[in-house]
C-alpha cells in the first residue's frame, strides 16, 4: 500500500512539471540536419519554446561549421508508451532544422 501511495504522488507531482527543453536527438553533418526532441506524458502541460529549440539547433549547427539553423518542417508527436488498453500515455515530440551557411571545412 505504501508503494502504490509513493508512486500515486509522484503521478500527481509530475502534473504540475511541463515538460523538459528539447535536446539534440539525432542529426546529419553531412547534411546539415539537426533534429531536437523533448518528452512528455498525459499529466504534463507541454510547450514547444521555439526560441530554445532555435538556439539549441543553431549551436549543433555551429559545432559543425554552419552559421546557423532555421525550422524545417513542422513538429512531429510519437507516441512512446500506452497503456493495456491501447490509450497513448507518453509522447515524444521531434522538432527538424535545417542548418544554414556553408560548414567550414
Amino acid at each position: 500500500m505504501k508503494k502504490y501511495l509513493a508512486i500515486m504522488a509522484v503521478t500527481l507531482l509530475s502534473g504540475c512539471m511541463a515538460a523538459g527543453p528539447m535536446q539534440v536527438s539525432d542529426g546529419n553533418q553531412k547534411n546539415g540536419d539537426v533534429v531536437l526532441s523533448f518528452n512528455y506524458n498525459v499529466m504534463q502541460k507541454p510547450t514547444l519554446d521555439v526560441q530554445q529549440g532555435l538556439q539549441t539547433a543553431a549551436g549543433k549547427c555551429q559545432s559543425w561549421g554552419y552559421t546557423g539553423a532555421v525550422p524545417s518542417g513542422k513538429p512531429e508527436t510519437v507516441c512512446t508508451s500506452k497503456t493495456e488498453g491501447g490509450d497513448c500515455i507518453s509522447w515524444q515530440v521531434n522538432t527538424h532544422f535545417q542548418c544554414t551557411g556553408v560548414a567550414q571545412k
